[in-house]
């Protein structure tokens, strides 16, 4: 499996806030760093040699919602733990089978705190589809 790497997460955040406008704050836009180290760190955690978040749907949803609900950046957190979830899908040979409309509600739930992890798990499990093979 592919993981994101604080890069790839630190990219996002700078080109999300470049294309739609928003306030970075050089070098990062950190908020919270240690919240994203922790991320990266929680994405791969195993307990008694077993991972602790084994299905795709599961650590998809974990980056979404600690991104959103952990303010790691200054600005652009809903639009960052989406778009690195989407990212952290399509590495891995899946993707998001929803309207956008519905994918925006999903979003402003999570940042409002309608939803708590495992539902976030449950509605990428019941969202995510397998990309055909080239």
């Amino acid at each position: 499996m592919e993981y994101l790497q604080k890069s790839d997460i630190t990219r996002i955040n700078f080109l999300t806030i470049q294309d739609v406008g928003g306030n970075f704050v050089p070098p990062c836009n950190f908020l919270h760093e240690d919240n994203l180290d922790y991320l990266l760190e929680a994405v791969q955690a195993e307990m008694f040699g077993e991972p602790l978040y084994p299905e795709i749907h599961q650590k998809a949803g974990l980056y979404m919602f600690n991104i959103v609900c952990n303010h790691i950046f200054q600005d652009g957190n809903k639009r960052t733990g989406l778009e690195a979830a989407l990212l952290f899908l399509q590495l891995n040979g899946s993707d998001l089978v929803v309207e956008k409309g519905v994918l925006t509600s999903f979003v402003l739930s999570v940042a409002s705190g309608e939803q708590n992890l495992e539902q976030v798990q449950e509605w990428f499990k019941n969202h995510i589809t397998m990309l055909a093979e080239a």
